[in-house]
């Protein structure tokens, strides 16, 4: 694609637009003869309207060129034919076109300012009573405000992609959030992070050391490092990534932090061990869901491991010779002595963690303990992270394995399916490459294991992080 460019023209018609993030392709009379058509965010823009667009240009394998837009400002219409499609367009609820062909012979070219100034004169056109006259006044305003928002947006440096985002989230109180509390927005908009919240608030004027960038910003500080796989930071460790991303007093940074635990705001401290030295503690900072994912994680683990039920009892009493005798002539091999217990400490013990790093024989352990199980008529379900892990879980089992989200039918920023109050229906779940799961994630998976059901955790510690 070519550089910058500039299209003036006439909206004439729109093909498709997307009401959730405002994407839209539509057909513009440029002056040239030939319609062009333009594809990108467009909320608000009207056929009728008078379009001047930022963006580049491009050729669609199937559909040929067109005009990528970046952002958009409008023009309204000034003829009478122009005004007459502009309003018969279906922008104002309550005109259609022969409407708007009657309202525009009354008011002629003053069409526009009398809907915008003095409304109630509407009802001078045949037709149009007070309630409707009062609705199209009512729908005029909406999509003025529309505009209004998208203008002031763009004036920030926001491009019309991210404006289409805060308009869905915010409404009418788009102005007034990115004026006053712009990083709102990473929290709220997706898509928006807190890079792109604080070029924003720079842009509004947001001063360099506000107490509100500096708390974003311990917040991002927290959220890109359980993107490594950690749980919380070290308040030592957070402080000094804060003041190194956002280039402010470490003293502002500490006060801000301490703000921010106090009121509830989105973090929590806590005493916990030291990692690097078990014999000692540190501050321990937690984003809240992570926080409340760790402590729900070892309340739900600790539930299965107390829990009187065992629904793989038989395994209590099992003459383990003579069951790894008979799975070694299922497999055609022996297993190792450590391989032998853990297989028996997995069927015996509700929560087990099988670990070791490539070659150590996991593999192989953990299909002894699935074969063992279903010789036992047990139902037995496994997971994994990812699809591939589950795959390569299958082929290793010959039962089914699928993700962790298809397994508790998790979607997207929603509840899982199957949670404590409806458990799966599993005597032993297995799960491999468990060092990919991350906290939340975890915890709804143990949260789904049915009282009495046996866990198997399978991973190495020294593997990847959560995905």
């Amino acid at each position: 694609m070519s550089g910058g460019a500039v299209l003036e023209g006439v909206l004439e018609r729109i093909t498709y637009a997307n009401e959730e993030n405002g994407w839209t392709v539509a057909r513009v009379d440029a002056g040239r003869g030939d319609l062009v058509t333009v594809v990108g965010a467009l909320l608000g823009a009207q056929p009728g309207e008078s379009l001047r667009m930022r963006g580049r240009w491009g050729s669609h394998p199937q559909h040929g060129r067109q005009f990528q837009v970046d952002n958009y400002t409008t023009v309204l219409p000034a003829t009478v034919q122009g005004i007459r499609r502009y309003l018969g367009s279906g922008l104002i609820k309550g005109i259609g076109p022969k409407t708007a062909e009657r309202i525009v012979d009354h008011f002629g070219t003053d069409t526009l300012d009398v809907i915008e100034a003095d409304p109630k004169r509407l009802i001078e056109v045949p037709g149009l009573g007070p309630k409707r006259t009062a609705l199209i006044g009512a729908a005029w305003e909406e999509q003025k405000a529309i505009k209004e928002v998208m203008v002031f947006l763009q004036s920030v440096e926001v491009s019309t992609s991210i404006a289409v985002r805060i308009y869905k989230e915010y409404g009418d109180a788009s102005i007034t959030v990115v004026r006053e509390e712009p990083y709102r927005l990473a929290a709220d908009v997706w898509g928006i992070g807190f890079l792109t919240a604080d070029r924003i608030a720079k842009a509004v004027g947001i001063p360099h050391d506000s107490p509100e960038r500096v708390k974003a910003g311990l917040r991002h500080a927290l959220s890109l490092s359980s993107d490594q796989g950690h749980c919380f930071l070290p308040e030592e460790r957070l402080i000094a990534e804060a003041v190194k991303l956002l280039q402010v007093d470490t003293g502002l940074v500490i006060d801000c932090l301490g703000e921010l635990a106090e009121a509830g705001e989105g973090v929590e401290r806590q005493r916990v061990p030291d990692p690097e030295n078990p014999s000692g503690t540190v501050t321990a900072v937690y984003l809240v869901p992570f926080h409340r994912a760790e402590v729900s994680l070892a309340a739900q683990l600790r539930r299965l491991l107390e829990h009187p039920e065992d629904r793989l009892a038989a395994f209590a009493e099992v003459d383990w010779e003579v069951a790894l005798g008979w799975l070694a002539k299922r497999t055609g091999a022996e297993l190792a002595p450590e391989q032998r217990e853990a297989v028996r400490l997995a069927l015996t013990e509700k929560v087990a963690v099988l670990t070791g790093g490539p070659g150590c024989g996991k593999s192989f352990t953990v299909r002894s303990v699935v074969e063992l199980a279903r010789a036992k008529r047990a139902k037995v379900v496994l997971a994994a992270p990812t699809g591939r892990a589950a795959k390569r879980l299958a082929e290793l089992t010959g039962a089914e394995a699928s993700t962790v989200h298809r397994l508790l039918e998790l979607k997207p920023g929603g509840d899982a399916a199957y949670d404590r109050d409806r458990p799966l229906d599993a005597d032993l779940v297995v799960v491999d490459e468990a060092s990919m799961l991350d906290l939340l994630l975890a915890n709804k998976l143990v949260k789904a294991v049915a009282p009495g059901a046996h866990l198997l955790l399978v991973g190495d510690v020294d593997q990847l992080p959560s995905v």
